[in-house]
């Protein structure tokens, strides 16, 4: 278990909650005269010094000083001209100095953008497998500038780390790892916080709302997305349709009819008069298959197939993985129409696209499935099919 830090614990002996901290240290601002930051802000701030994730500035050690009345000794600081004890002040030559802040600059962000656009294109294509070693192994660059992001070039620091945790939350997600997915997309949420940014913030409720929901948590996952649609008069008229199009991806998960219906007329209505510059994921077609699959999802399978069938006639070759997740949810809306042939069709490609991307949603859509085969299950085609999904089932972590 990690141990509290001094910060921590000169606020619990106090028996403080963060809420009284960020109090204490907004009036000991306004009472020394000093510039503070806003109490999100300071949410954020607090939860990372605390953590250790980020050392306390200098121009907030006063602030934590006065308001605990308390000596740097106390709470952790160093004294002025003191070096920390684990920083010998004569490195052995040779060693590795991952401990002196790496210079931020316009062509360091420029840098760290380019990559990770490199990665974002290619993810579609190949999947999570490959690339989560490559985008892992920028992290301690990330947070080491993190650490260091005052100056002229903070708020683009927090924005790339904001991109980076977020993506990388995503990589797990696919790979079925919800922990780690929503470990790492709160961490972009405490980026967004310490920005002040929105649209950010609404989109990573939404991030958040799906992994919870995918992982099984539907109602976690309705709460979530309700919380994004409190920045609604905030937000493009695409970003909104996003999360409304998340919102009735969690309602169908709660089983409800009226309310998926509902949020994707909304979502629906918010993308028409959205930029046609904006991303795929929050266009029309891409709502109009989110329909598809929340009717799936409640056994209503209608126009499902029909949908689904079209948008795969005209799938971009790059969306290898997307085009997965497709046939999964094609080969159920066919087995709710008792379509075993097309069902099974469907299941065997996207079976082979979930084994050479490595998404993990793409074989929990297939197992959601395998109920709905089982009037047909010693039919020898469905019976490989089972057989198959099962080993991998087992082999899952």
């Amino acid at each position: 278990m990690k141990s509290k830090s001094r910060l921590q614990t000169a606020r619990l002996s106090r028996g403080w909650m963060q809420g009284d901290l960020i109090e204490a240290l907004v009036a000991t601002a306004e009472r020394l005269d000093v510039e503070s930051p806003s109490p999100a802000s300071w949410k954020t701030l607090v939860s990372m010094y605390e953590n250790g994730r980020r050392p306390v500035s200098a121009d907030h050690q006063p602030l934590f000083r006065e308001a605990y009345q308390a000596t740097n000794e106390e709470l952790g600081f160093p004294e002025p001209g003191v070096l920390l004890e684990s920083q010998p002040p004569h490195p052995p030559a040779g060693a590795l100095r991952t401990k002196i802040p790496v210079p931020i600059s316009p062509e360091m962000l420029r840098y760290l953008t380019s990559i990770l656009d490199q990665h974002a294109q290619a993810e579609p294509l190949v999947g999570p497998q490959f690339l989560m070693a490559p985008v892992q192994s920028q992290m301690p660059l990330i947070e080491q500038m993190c650490q260091h992001a005052y100056g002229p070039l903070p708020e683009d620091v927090l924005r790339i780390s904001a991109r980076y945790t977020e993506f990388l939350g995503w990589l797990h997600q696919d790979t079925g790892h919800s922990d780690e997915a929503m470990r790492w997309t709160s961490l972009a949420m405490e980026y967004a916080q310490e920005l002040g940014d929105p649209m950010l913030i609404a989109y990573l409720f939404q991030r958040c709302s799906n992994i919870a929901t995918e992982a099984g948590h539907a109602g976690h996952g309705a709460g979530l997305a309700s919380a994004a649609l409190r920045y609604a008069a905030q937000l493009s008229p695409r970003v909104h349709a996003v999360v409304l199009r998340q919102l009735a991806n969690s309602k169908a998960g709660l089983g409800e009819a009226a309310e998926p219906d509902r949020a994707i007329d909304q979502a629906l209505a918010a993308a028409s008069r959205g930029d046609d510059a904006d991303p795929g994921y929050a266009s029309m077609a891409y709502i109009e298959i989110e329909a598809a699959n929340c009717n799936v999802r409640l056994e209503r399978p209608g126009q499902a197939a029909e949908i689904y069938q079209e948008s795969l006639s005209h799938w971009p070759a790059v969306q290898e993985r997307d085009r997965g997740l497709c046939l999964a949810r094609l080969a159920t809306a066919n087995a709710l129409l008792e379509d075993v042939e097309g069902a099974h069709q469907a299941a065997k490609q996207a079976l082979g696209i979930a084994q050479r991307t490595g998404s993990a949603r793409i074989l929990n859509e297939l197992y959601r499935l395998q109920p709905h085969l089982a009037p047909w299950r010693k039919l020898v085609e469905v019976s490989e099919l089972n057989r198959e999904l099962d080993t991998l089932k087992r082999a899952a972590p």
